[in-house]
């Protein structure tokens, strides 16, 4: 099974795994990994390969999923894929990202570039704009039928 390694600014990571969890049930090789306000980056990077130590052991693929690209997660564990080089990186980690992961990733051989193609793009389409245009659109297209 792919390992999943979720950090954010803030305690968001925690709170969107608890999100998936609701939907597909408790996940194994799951960690969050919050950058708290304060917390120095030493601090930061001794807990995240604290994390990457305990996954690797279970699992030779990490996928990690952060909140911003360029931000302390993204730049600390972008500056750990040389040490775990079968770690990958995504930024922008949103609840159907994350519930693409948790419901694709088996143990029957699941590869990781597969699953990380799937995962982009249910991110992409996921995102929708609604207005009153776009409804009143819909709604005068579904009168047609």
């Amino acid at each position: 099974m792919i390992a999943v390694l979720v950090s954010t600014h803030g305690s968001s990571a925690n709170g969107m795994i608890e999100t998936v969890e609701m939907i597909c049930g408790k996940q194994a090789q799951c960690e969050a990994v919050p950058f708290l306000m304060g917390q120095s980056l030493d601090d930061f990077q001794q807990q995240i390969e604290q994390k990457l130590e305990k996954l690797t052991r279970e699992s030779s693929d990490v996928l990690c999923f952060v909140d911003l690209k360029g931000g302390t997660p993204f730049n600390t564990l972008v500056n750990l894929v040389s040490k775990y080089p079968r770690l990958e990186v995504i930024a922008g980690v949103n609840i159907p990202m994350l519930l693409t992961t948790f419901t694709l990733r088996t143990d029957d051989g699941n590869k990781l570039n597969d699953l990380l193609s799937e995962v982009i793009d249910v991110s992409v389409k996921s995102i929708e704009r609604y207005n009153i245009v776009s409804i009143m659109d819909n709604k005068s297209q579904d009168e047609d039928f």
